[in-house]
């Protein structure tokens, strides 16, 4: 997280998803453009952890 952007947990430079501090979503799919890769990740209370890959 960085100024409320979620940033690529692969690559960590691309910003994926804008996030407000009281979102809240568990096994959300997310894509870098960057390096086309996706990741799933659990936002709770605007902190974001990253879950199992598929």
């Amino acid at each position: 997280m960085k100024g409320g952007w979620l940033l690529c947990p692969a690559c960590g430079r691309q910003k994926v998803l804008q996030v407000r501090p009281d979102t809240s979503a568990k096994n959300l799919i997310v894509y870098c453009r960057m390096c086309r890769e996706e990741s799933m990740v659990d936002i709770e209370q605007g902190q974001c952890f990253e879950s199992q890959c598929r």
